[in-house]
């Protein structure tokens, strides 16, 4: 049992107090303390790092054996850093004062060679024991460092998702190998034991998925000999007060900068005697001027100048949408949405190939209704990627299809988003016989023997999210996603009409329950009705759900009044009027 009580409560005033102190402790119980603040996935939503500056300094004025450390997933993400092919983001954290990062698989968005150059650029270490050389099998990056902190030896070594072969364009990393990160932590832990590390700390980006393997997860190093702490990433879990595993305690923080991270190890005679974990919230926007939590001034001015240099660019309008255009990570990779229809009918047009397909996973921001600027694309489409299309059997685009629904109804960043056809698919059946129907808006079925043209991201075509079935083939590229769309949408595309039911899992929408006996009818819509009610659409309705809310009203009526054909085909921001 620990002997350290924990604090029973954070307040907003108390944060900065209780940052330094989360437990209560005997003075005899422990002779030193170090302190890991970390981040992870920040995705380069960068304005919580004068948060991070605001702490890290509070720390340190209070017990100067303070690190800071990123799980990774911070160069890419959005036009902060994809402006600049991630210098800026670097200019931030060394302005913030990081001491070591782990590589996520999106820090490989530019090419492994533009991270060779922002490396150079970087005032911290990069850390990376299972990033090699295929041919050789020399270590791409350093993969351990031992830093000596108020006469501790602190060992660290890094790690990197084995997934990045595929959750980054395969063409980023060529001629590198991810290993599996359990053998490498064991050889790293005990070359730092034999360096005399008093504590080993692994830098991660691994996560806790159950999608990722069970041995390239963070709990799986954690049952490796001598491993104090995992300072994790990739999954975006938000850990309270971490996740022990036998002696490792897993630390991660969510995403986005929505948290800081404070672990702390506790040691006598430099013994590793407790550690914890705790969670420092990052105040929202409009809780920032009542907060007793301050951001550090000075970061804050150096990310308003580079956002101020961006703006040129970013604040271009290119077109208007009367709704919000749904780009969630919960709703693009678990069905179709206003926005990835919208994305991948800008494929078509911009091809003119017979089908599109977009991973979910690419699309990462919504559009709220109003002026659509060319920031906006950026922050939905922020990879950067190029469209390609293929020459492609209908037996390989069905395997496609196949696989873009295998885990469905769960949420998968692989999920097919489609263009130029409508699939129906049952998520109740066996992986690899789900889909139902597939039949394109040109007229037709899908033909298995027939060859199609199909539009895919680059990512796609090179076998990201394990789309093997496209390597390979016959190719053409155009110009990037991001580019295609703002073309679209400032073409004057009618955002008022985006097709729904282009991804329907017939297992989830069907329009009611089997009955056994006869149903009671519905009252008919009656031509007497003159006054209509406006319902904005939120996550998780549908017709029958709504119809609920108005005494009187069917699902039918509704339908009808909107030109809606199923129940559940509708997305959240359209505007319905009720009958």
């Amino acid at each position: 049992m620990r002997k350290f009580i924990r604090a029973a409560a954070l307040t907003l005033s108390m944060v900065m107090t209780l940052a330094v102190s989360a437990v209560a402790y005997a003075a005899s119980d422990y002779d030193s303390v170090i302190t890991i603040v970390h981040t992870n996935d920040v995705h380069s939503r960068v304005n919580g790092e004068a948060y991070v500056s605001s702490l890290l300094k509070d720390l340190k004025s209070k017990n100067e054996n303070v690190l800071l450390v990123s799980a990774g997933d911070v160069l890419h993400g959005q036009a902060f850093a994809t402006l600049s092919t991630g210098k800026n983001v670097v200019d931030v954290m060394n302005a913030v004062g990081y001491n070591y990062m782990a590589l996520g698989n999106h820090d490989f968005n530019y090419g492994i060679n533009r991270l060779f150059e922002l490396e150079k650029e970087m005032d911290f270490k990069v850390i990376a024991a299972n990033v090699v050389k295929t041919d050789s099998g020399e270590k791409a990056f350093t993969d351990r460092y031992t830093v000596e902190i108020g006469g501790v030896e602190v060992g660290l070594f890094g790690l990197s998702t084995p997934e990045t072969a595929t959750k980054t364009n395969p063409k980023n990393v060529e001629g590198y190998t991810f290993t599996k990160p359990v053998p490498a932590a064991e050889e790293e832990a005990a070359a730092l034991k034999a360096d005399g590390a008093d504590v080993i700390v692994a830098v991660a980006h691994l996560g806790l998925d159950t999608e990722t393997a069970e041995d390239e997860r963070s709990e799986a190093v954690a049952a490796v000999s001598g491993v104090d702490v995992i300072i994790d990433g990739h999954s975006h879990t938000v850990l309270e007060q971490g996740k022990m595993i036998g002696n490792t305690l897993i630390a991660q923080t969510g995403e986005y900068l929505n948290n800081i991270g404070v672990v702390k190890i506790y040691l006598k005679d430099k013994k590793v005697v407790d550690k914890t974990a705790e969670l420092i919230r990052v105040p929202a926007d409009d809780e920032a001027a009542s907060s007793g939590f301050k951001p550090d001034e000075g970061i804050s001015r150096l990310i308003a100048d580079i956002d101020d240099k961006n703006k040129e660019i970013t604040s271009q309008v290119i077109g208007k949408t009367p709704v919000k255009l749904e780009g969630a990570r919960e709703n693009v990779r678990s069905g179709e949405t206003n926005l990835t229809n919208l994305i991948t009918e800008a494929m078509i047009a911009a091809t003119g190939a017979d089908a599109a397909i977009e991973n979910g996973g690419g699309v990462r921001a919504s559009i709220e209704a109003g002026d659509i600027t060319k920031g906006n694309v950026l922050e939905v489409l922020p990879f950067g990627n190029y469209i390609i299309t293929v020459k492609a059997t209908g037996a390989e685009l069905l395997a496609a299809l196949e696989h873009g629904v295998d885990t469905a109804p769960d949420a998968a960043a692989h999920l097919s988003q489609v263009g130029g056809i409508s699939v129906k698919y049952d998520s109740s059946k066996e992986p690899g016989s789900r889909v139902q129907s597939v039949t394109f808006d040109g007229g037709g079925d899908l033909d298995p023997q027939k060859t199609y043209t199909i539009a895919l991201n680059d990512f796609m075509a090179a076998g990201g999210d394990n789309y093997e079935m496209f390597k390979g083939r016959e190719s053409m590229i155009y110009k990037s996603l991001d580019e295609s769309l703002i073309d679209y949408i400032a073409s004057g595309a009618d955002l008022t009409q985006i097709e729904m039911g282009r991804l329907v899992d017939v297992n989830r929408t069907a329009a009611s329950p089997p009955v056994t006996e006869p149903a009671a009818a519905e009252p008919e819509p009656t031509a007497a009705v003159t006054e209509q009610r406006a319902y904005v659409v939120v996550s998780g309705d549908y017709l029958i759900k709504i119809a609920e809310k108005y005494e009187g009203v069917t699902w039918r009526q509704i339908a009808e009044s909107n030109s809606i054909g199923s129940p559940y085909i509708i997305y959240p921001g359209q505007e319905l009027l009720i009958p």
